[in-house]
Parts: structure tokens; C-alpha cells; sequence
């Protein structure tokens, strides 16, 4: 399910995570209590240099309200942030508060890294956000991970296409996989080979997750040990052969996509209909292709139409370490972050569509009509959205980077796709053991 965001997963996760491995930290935190002096904070995130200005005002307007307390930015591109963040927790000189991704959550948990968010409730309060998505942020019952924002995998169609081959959208309420095949093929058809339907399918972890999903399974159990099976995964690659060419770009020119940049990728250039992304997407999308006509449709379900295997993705988190000593200061931080309206105004949706409802209430009025369409597309499927899946275990961060190379065995026809799909099962769960050892 290739789309250029979520190739970030492929950079910096191997090292950022050996580096980590020497790192042990204690379980102890100092007592959670406001200092009567002042406080300097360390707050450390990724992203572009519009989300740098944006969080530099939510910082001003935090310090402003609360003047004993001083929050000092620290910033990367996601290339080099992990590398970065796990020196400095290697080092015993972590971030107070720390953005925090899904990859690598756990793998900071599990070392005892990152402080449990429950011990503040004094001073971040988490009543606004729903059982689902705090459970994202768990880890065995304990909460290590705020989500700044929720976001539903979904297929990003450009309507236009549809319009001028003459073909009717879609009911994504019902079609499944075979469906979104023969639809594929059938845009191929009818633009003569012009405009293809799909891009690869079962690419990346948000695909194989929904799929297992579907099918009763997942990728990670609750302990962090991989439980995929390679029977959820060769479908999509047995799917890739079959439509090469026919409703799917090349083999040649699939496997070229996977590292183009966005605005070179088929979907933006109008020559494909179809791909799977997070809804939150959408914008970038939009602005990178002006003239489409993009929208929001359900992913395909399994094939009986018993189970859609959707659940709420945080776009990110915040996070605290566990060897902060500020951590009433660093929560009280993060409790400006996720639940003032006041924050929310300032960052919009930069950090994906606000998971609190009260702060999303005070963004939606400022959205265009693209962020409206992704926030009614969360709206939406809100009632099929389920438990979220088991967090990424240490070992597994570079999980995209291996499916990739396994599913290119197939599609290039060196390898059978149910072979494969083991080998690739098996070599994500010895990285897995050896990093647990």
C-alpha cells in the first residue's frame, strides 16, 4: 500500500534502536510535585520548519501562562531525530518531554525510559480522550504514550479519473478485495493502459495490519512477540503479480515508486486512482496535486464483509522520560499540549486531527474543506473502529524496509508468495528474539 509518508519508517529506525539497546534506565522518578523555583524544560521533536514556528508559539503561549516554567526546543528532520534521541537517552541525558512515534514507543517503554503518565494525573488530566485511544498509548496497562492526534487508513480516490472513463465510484461500505481488484483492472481497461487503479498492495505494516486484522490475526501479541501469519500477507503479494501491468503499475515502475518523492508519485500525477494512506493525508495530497478531486473511501473488507479491520492510529505522541527531574512541570507541559484549546488553535492538525474532542471542536472551524474531509472520514468510521493493535516491539522498527524487500521477491517472480511471506515472518521475528535477548 505504497505512499511516500510512511516511508519514514525506513530511516533511522535500526540504528536509533541498537543504540538504545545499552541503554537501561530506572524505574524511579523523582516525586511529582510543582518546584517553588524555576524550571527549564527540554522538549525535543521532528518534522518541517512550519511545524518548528507553529510549536515555538504553542511553547510562548505556554510560558506566558505559566512563567516559572522555561521550555527550551530541540529539533531534527525525522533522518536524523531517532539517531539523536537515542543518544541522548544512552546517554542519561534525555528530553524532559519527548515526541514519540509508534515504531519506537515500546521499544522506550520496555527500558524503562519513559515515564509512566499515570503517576500525574495531578497535572495532566486524560479524561478527554477515549478508552481507544489511551489504550494506543499503553503499554501492559500503563501509559507511556499521549496521542497528539487519531488518523483511519483509508483509500484516497481521485473522483475525477472516475468521471472521465465513465465509471461509478465504488460502495465502500461493502467491497472487498476481489472488488477493489476488478476495479483496478477495469480503470486500466477503460483509459487503454493511461491510468492504472491500484499501487502495491501489502507494502507497508498499516496494510498487513488491517488485513490480519481481518482475518482474526495481527502482527504483535500484547508481550511484543510477533504472531503474523505468512497466510495475511501473500494474498497482497500474490495480488501485485496478478495486476502488474493490468490494473497496477509495472514491476519495474512499482518498485521505482517506493522511494519517489511525493510529487512524483503516480497518484499526485493523475495516472493512478487509488492508494491507501491515512486519512490525515489527504492535505498534503491535495496541495500537491490542485487539479484532482480527491476523497476518502473505506478500505476494502475481507471477503465474507464480516470484519473491516479499522482502528485509530496515533499520529504521534507525547511522552515523558522516565529520568526527567521536572516531571509535575513536564506534565503540566503536556497537559497544555494535548488539552488546550488554545494549543490546538496554534498547531491545527500539523500533529495529525486532535484526539481530545475538545480541542478538535476548537480547530474545526479554521479547517478547509480538505481538513474537514479528513476529519469527517474519522467521523465516519468511528462506529466499525475497533482496539488498536499491539504496539511495535524493539527489533521491528525497520519493518517496512523488510516487507519491501521480501514482497520484490515476488513481484519480480524470484520467489512464490506464501514462501516468501514465511521468510519474511521468520526473519521479523528472530529481529524480534535477538533484540529482546
Amino acid at each position: 500500500m505504497s505512499t511516500p509518508f510512511s516511508r519514514r519508517a525506513l530511516l533511522g529506525g535500526g540504528l536509533a534502536t541498537l543504540t538504545l539497546a545499552a541503554c537501561g534506565v530506572s524505574e524511579d522518578a523523582a516525586d511529582v510535585e510543582l518546584s517553588d523555583k524555576e524550571v527549564t524544560l527540554r522538549f525535543s521533536w521532528w518534522g518541517s520548519d512550519a511545524r518548528h514556528e507553529l510549536t515555538q508559539q504553542v511553547i510562548d503561549a505556554f510560558q506566558k501562562q505559566n512563567p516559572k516554567i522555561k521550555v527550551k526546543g530541540e529539533f531534527a528532520d525525522w533522518v536524523g531525530y531517532w539517531d539523536r534521541v537515542a543518544t541522548t537517552f544512552a546517554a542519561n541525558d534525555a528530553p524532559d518531554v519527548v515526541q514519540m512515534d509508534q515504531l519506537y514507543l515500546r521499544t522506550y517503554a520496555d527500558r524503562n525510559s519513559l515515564l509512566d503518565l499515570g503517576t500525574t494525573k495531578e497535572f495532566l488530566d486524560t479524561g478527554k480522550f477515549d478508552d481507544r485511544t489511551l489504550a494506543a498509548g499503553q503499554v501492559e496497562g500503563k501509559l507511556f504514550g499521549l496521542p497528539t492526534g487519531n488518523g483511519s487508513l483509508s483509500v484516497v480516490t481521485n473522483r475525477k479519473i472516475f468521471e472521465k472513463y465513465g465509471l461509478d465510484l465504488p460502495d465502500d461500505k461493502t467491497w472487498t478485495w476481489d472488488d477493489f481488484a476488478e476495479i483496478s483492472a477495469e480503470i486500466s481497461k477503460a483509459s487503454k493502459g493511461e491510468v492504472v487503479g491500484s499501487g502495491l498492495l501489502g507494502s507497508e505494516m498499516s496494510g498487513l495490519t488491517h488485513y490480519a486484522r481481518q482475518h482474526g490475526g495481527a502482527l504483535f501479541d500484547e508481550s511484543g512477540q510477533v504472531v503474523l501469519k505468512a497466510e495475511h500477507v501473500a494474498p497482497f503479494w500474490e495480488m501485485n503479480v496478478a495486476l502488474a501491468g493490468k490494473g497496477a503499475p509495472s514491476a519495474e515502475a512499482s518498485a521505482e515508486l517506493l522511494t519517489a518523492p511525493l510529487n512524483q508519485t503516480w497518484l499526485v500525477l493523475g495516472k493512478q486512482a487509488f492508494n491507501f494512506n491515512w486519512n490525515t493525508q489527504i492535505t498534503s495530497l491535495q496541495a500537491a496535486a490542485p487539479d484532482a478531486d480527491f476523497v476518502l473511501l473505506q478500505i476494502p473488507q475481507s471477503a465474507d464483509g464480516s470484519s473491516n479491520g479499522f482502528y485509530y492510529k496515533p499520529s504521534m505522541y507525547w511522552s515523558v522520560a522516565a529520568r526527567t527531574e521536572h516531571p509535575a512541570e513536564a506534565a503540566k507541559f503536556v497537559d497544555f499540549l494535548a488539552n488546550s484549546p488554545e494549543a490546538a488553535k496554534i498547531m491545527g492538525t500539523d500533529r495529525g486531527i486532535p484526539a481530545n474532542a475538545e480541542t478538535l471542536a476548537a480547530v474545526k472551524p479554521d479547517l478547509d474543506a480538505v481538513g474537514q474531509k479528513a476529519v469527517a472520514f474519522n467521523d465516519q468510521v468511528a462506529s466499525l473502529v475497533g482496539e488498536p493493535p499491539a504496539l511495535t516491539p524493539a527489533g521491528a522498527s525497520d519493518i517496512d524496509a523488510l516487507i519491501q524487500r521480501h514482497m520484490q521477491e515476488v513481484l519480480f517472480g524470484r520467489a512464490e508468495a506464501l514462501e516468501e511471506a514465511q521468510k519474511f515472518v521468520d526473519e521479523l521475528t528472530t529481529g524480534v528474539k535477538n533484540a529482546a535477548s
